[in-house]
């Protein structure tokens, strides 16, 4: 069994549980605190004790901030400088599932960029595979409703033969899709994050 084993303190705030809808943030629940960085978990302070995210329930690391996060942010706690983290907790509604969470670490800018930098490779999406670019996000969509039809999808899209070439093979390179334009698990999870 690995032993547990310090890797950084920081003091930070964050949102642990972040009510979030899309790309929008409906939480102001923002806590000064410090975080623990482990071999194996997040340890966050909370009142008199600790909550931890398992690395190993981390599944992406440095989700593109919007603007309004940002706003957000700037408003509540004097900072933009935000680090979003995905994860998957226990389901509360149904027992021995799993729902998707996310916390939002803000601070000092290299404390999130080195914060960002350790935990991408130990968990969670690697870097280049982070973000969709519009069309991928038009294309897995009509992918998830059924059309794979390549005139059609350039209908839907509004992007040449090409371009939905170069967004499929993404597709596929991050393991949301196959060769066949059918979905995997994680394609699917994907999708419903983003509606």
């Amino acid at each position: 069994m690995v032993q547990e084993q310090g890797i950084a303190k920081v003091d930070l705030t964050y949102i642990f549980k972040a009510v979030m809808m899309g790309n929008s943030l409906y939480s102001d629940n923002w806590e000064k605190g410090v975080l623990y960085l482990t071999n194996l978990n997040l340890w966050f302070s909370e009142g008199g004790g600790w909550v931890t995210i398992p690395l190993k329930n981390i599944t992406m690391v440095g989700r593109e901030v919007t603007d309004s996060i940002r706003m957000k942010a700037q408003k509540a706690i004097g900072t933009t400088h935000v680090l979003i983290i995905d994860y998957q907790q226990p389901s509360n509604v149904v027992q021995g599932a799993s729902a998707s969470a996310v916390a939002l670490l803000a601070g000092n800018e290299a404390v999130v960029s080195t914060l960002k930098a350790y935990l991408q490779p130990m968990c969670g999406t690697p870097p280049k595979k982070q973000s969709l670019s519009d069309i991928d996000k038009k294309l897995l969509y009509m992918l998830y409703t059924g059309v794979n039809d390549m005139q059609k999808l350039a209908f839907f899209t509004g992007a040449d033969t090409q371009t939905l070439a170069d967004s499929f093979k993404n597709l596929r390179d991050q393991n949301l899709c196959d060769n066949s334009g059918t979905l995997t698990e994680q394609g699917k999870k994907q999708v419903q994050e983003l509606m």
